[in-house]
């Protein structure tokens, strides 16, 4: 016992830094997915503090958003990561609730989750498509780390899973997604108050579990053309949003004529620099005009 707490002080005075565990929108509100990786947990609210301390609600599925109802109105959902998400802004401040409420005749779902690559949305919207048949998939692309994301199968202290590209179409690896330190962690969180037992479990995690991978090519183009083609043969429009002009990218959607289009007004005034490039409040109503006028040509 004298041993034990030696040791949980030495690694608290010395090894602070190493096992300190992150208080943010992932580990306040996420669970282990053994598909996806990661997903909120439903029916959770919790306060989040990034430059101003926020609500982080959600609904019986784990959205950060209304719960889905039945009607005839034409249902359009938002994929995408920590943008459409709304890191650092209230819930009724996103462009998806400034567009329901511009657009009462239409049904707007979000399906933001924080940290999430293209790979994991696509797989997300295959898992609820049928369920919401929507009419509009319009898919958000980080340009900071998107493609980054698409080549790993590890991000933010949880495995995820990944594409490859075999035979000329894609291939989904790595599911059932394995347990990170942090699943146990999250799952623990009394237990592993203790820095000891983080010690133990990093250490039997490092010899039990995958090490991190990352493709030299991520197959980022071919996902989204395969989306795009899931989206068309079920009869629902699908377009493009970008965080930013990207030269590559913008000639990608072009030649593939994937309707899309970029927000590079909020990569100035519209963002919170201290915490990346997410959106203020005011940036969010920029992209809402941006999308409606989108939308409202097609």
């Amino acid at each position: 016992m004298l041993s034990i707490g030696l040791s949980e002080v030495a690694l608290r005075m010395f090894f602070r830094d190493t096992f300190a565990q992150a208080e943010d929108e992932r580990s306040l509100t996420y669970r282990y997915d053994a598909e996806l990786g990661w997903f909120p947990m439903a029916n959770s609210k919790k306060l989040f503090t990034a430059s101003r301390t926020v609500t982080a609600a959600h609904n019986s599925q784990g959205f950060r958003g209304p719960e889905l109802a039945k009607s005839n109105k034409p249902r359009l959902i938002f994929l995408g990561d920590s943008l459409v998400w709304g890191f650092d802004v209230e819930a009724s401040e996103r462009f998806t609730e400034k567009l329901q409420a511009k657009h009462p005749e239409w049904a707007v779902y979000n399906f933001g989750v924080s940290g999430y690559g293209t790979d994991q949305e696509y797989l997300l919207l295959q898992k609820y498509f049928d369920e919401y048949a929507p009419s509009v998939i319009f898919l958000m692309i980080c340009g900071d780390n998107d493609n980054e994301d698409n080549s790993w199968n590890f991000r933010g202290g949880y495995y995820k899973p990944w594409y490859t590209v075999e035979g000329g179409g894609l291939r989904v690896n790595g599911v059932p997604v394995p347990k990170a330190e942090k699943v146990f962690f999250s799952e623990h969180k009394f237990l592993c108050q203790s820095y000891v037992v983080r010690l133990f479990m990093r250490a039997y995690c490092k010899f039990t579990t995958p090490p991190p991978r990352k493709q030299a090519d991520p197959p980022t183009g071919v996902i989204l053309l395969d989306m795009r083609r899931y989206v068309v043969d079920r009869r629902a429009f699908f377009a493009v949003g970008l965080q930013h002009s990207h030269p590559d990218l913008t000639k990608f959607l072009q030649d593939y004529k994937i309707p899309y289009v970029a927000f590079d007004a909020t990569n100035s005034s519209q963002i919170y620099p201290k915490f990346w490039n997410h959106w203020t409040p005011e940036g969010h109503a920029f992209v809402a005009e941006k999308i409606d006028e989108l939308l409202r040509r097609r």
